[in-house]
């Protein structure tokens, strides 16, 4: 989705955000579930300590992307697992469309970058079948609509409407506080379309350079189902994912599953290669019961040219969303106040970095500058600093835009 680059275009919308009350009752919901769960997670002394080696880790990473990149090139070629470095979206659809040539169901799990880079409606205009299999892309699927927030992207629909959708989709009635029927309709039809597709999409919380292992953490069990039911798996992230090593990767996946505000996560997976097994005289034989082949497209998109700029501290979000859902300015207008993919707090600078540095600079100026997203940054990112270098920026374009 490409939005209108101009203030008085991002001014409307988020104005009209603040008229639409189903949108702000379905992400205060949200909102209000957080704020009442984080305190507690925050405070275990292991979470604690995770974070501080987490800040660490993505510090560390951060400094040294270009390294770390070529020792997870090697890592993964070693593995029998192909790897591609795509500059920009159109080299990384470009290499998509070439991966799952000849195949037509495609499923995926829930990937920021892989909306970033518009791929399930690029595989779609190629005729292919594409069916998001996390419970809130599904939705935001149906509904023809972008992702609202990192980790939740259906956060601003409520269960109301939600029903209405399932209801058209399936045919058939939902009680709106009768979550586990529409639960179990989703489940009935996204496990058939997993069990016939030809490709599984996932993204990655984090890769370790030294291994060439892709981290997961979920609680659908989507992703899982995903990666290995497929005879394809094909990973789709971006380069500030990598991390120097499993143990790394884990951590960064942990924190990034406490700080989401879930207590603990229900699936973490590592995966390394394509499937095998070692069971007949520990001789390794490839494929086994999962995918028979497996891919990594690494995505740049801007990436490494900010990783020497003044927006550089950003490439250390591990993309929890925390700072979303403490933003006073998100709570009233939702996804309205975002780029393309990204929305509020961390995600306006992510919208400058990924190729929309007006839109960013015109969403600046509705943040309030509380630092509330500054506090709970799990790796300390000063994130109302860099904000208010986008809203330096953009105030010439701004003042002529006005004109």
């Amino acid at each position: 989705m490409t939005l209108e680059s101009s203030f008085k275009k991002v001014k409307e919308r988020v104005y009209g955000a603040l008229e639409n009350t189903e949108m702000q009752t379905g992400i205060n919901r949200g909102m209000d579930s957080f704020q009442s769960k984080i305190p507690r997670i925050r405070s275990k002394n292991d979470v604690q300590q995770l974070r501080s080696r987490v800040r660490e880790i993505k510090s560390y990473s951060s400094r040294n992307l270009n390294e770390l990149l070529n020792q997870v090139r090697e890592a993964f070629q070693n593995n029998g697992v192909a790897v591609y470095l795509e500059k920009t979206k159109s080299d990384a659809l470009s290499r998509f469309e070439k991966l799952t040539e000849g195949d037509r169901l495609i499923v995926k799990s829930k990937s920021l970058v892989s909306e970033e880079i518009g791929l399930r409606g690029f595989l779609t205009s190629k005729g292919k079948e594409v069916w998001e299999t996390d419970l809130g892309e599904f939705i935001i699927q149906l509904r023809g609509e972008r992702p609202s927030q990192m980790v939740a992207p259906s956060l601003h629909v409520p269960r109301e409407a939600v029903a209405r959708l399932f209801e058209r989709k399936f045919g058939r009635r939902f009680q709106s506080d009768d979550l586990q029927s529409m639960v179990n309709a989703a489940r009935e039809f996204l496990r058939e379309k997993l069990e016939r597709a030809d490709v599984g999409i996932t993204g990655a919380n984090a890769i370790s350079a030294n291994e060439g292992t892709v981290v997961t953490v979920e609680n659908e069990g989507n992703v899982r189902l995903t990666m290995t039911l497929p005879k394809k798996h094909i990973v789709c992230t971006s380069v500030e994912k990598v991390v120097p090593t499993t143990i790394d990767a884990v951590s960064v996946a942990l924190t990034q599953s406490y700080f989401a505000g879930y207590d603990k996560p229900t699936y973490i997976s590592l995966t390394s290669t394509p499937s095998g097994t070692g069971d007949i005289e520990k001789v390794i034989v490839r494929p086994a019961q999962g995918s028979k082949e497996m891919s990594v497209v690494l995505v740049d998109n801007g990436r490494l040219e900010a990783s020497g700029g003044e927006l550089s501290d950003a490439l250390r979000c591990i993309k929890c969303g925390a700072c979303q859902m403490v933003c006073p300015t998100y709570s009233v207008a939702g996804p309205a106040w975002g780029g393309p993919t990204y929305t509020s707090a961390i995600g306006l600078v992510w919208t400058a970095i990924t190729g929309e540095p007006e839109e960013s600079e015109y969403l600046s100026y509705f943040c309030l500058g509380c630092d509330a997203c500054n506090e709970i940054c799990p790796v300390e990112i000063d994130i109302s600093r860099l904000i208010s270098r986008l809203r330096a920026k953009g105030t010439g374009n701004i003042v002529s835009d006005l004109k």
